[in-house]
């Protein structure tokens, strides 16, 4: 009953994370929350976020009537990937470079699984693609401190 009480929670964190109700700003929580996956990532990626801000999809859902056709491509590969997630992962996390040509994005599974997505934007297009996407088991989320679980 425990566990199913943690996944419950977890699931909810994800769903309410894509909520079209954005909020100018994150939560404690929130932000502790992506920063704690974020170190996973970079420690086992090897990735470097000095040159990446990070990007809130809540900022393009709260404006689905004027989307440009850029955004409208960052959202589709958002919720292409959450269509493929399993109910109980966590939502994904967007960061894109100072100039908004190429980004990353972090997945992270309930069992640790970090999938990353390099992104790169097509600007005759106005699209994003993802070129390129690694999977590397890193942390659970009961290791990052983020869960609580019977270990």
């Amino acid at each position: 009953m425990k566990k199913i009480s943690i996944l419950f929670l977890v699931a909810l964190f994800s769903l309410s994370f894509f909520s079209t109700n954005a909020q100018a700003k994150l939560t404690l929580e929130e932000e502790t929350y992506i920063k704690t996956i974020t170190e996973d990532f970079v420690k086992t990626h090897n990735i470097n976020l000095n040159n990446y801000r990070l990007f809130d999809i809540r900022k393009v859902l709260s404006k689905k009537e004027t989307l440009k056709p850029k955004d409208k491509s960052l959202l589709n590969i958002s919720r292409r990937i959450v269509q493929k997630q399993h109910f109980i992962d966590c939502s994904p996390i967007f960061y894109l470079n100072k100039t908004k040509t190429k980004g990353y994005i972090l997945e992270k599974g309930l069992n640790g699984m970090n999938s990353l997505y390099n992104l790169s934007y097509d600007k005759p297009k106005e699209n994003w693609i993802i070129v390129k996407k690694t999977s590397k088991m890193g942390s659970d989320l009961v290791d990052l401190g983020l869960i609580k679980g019977n270990k």
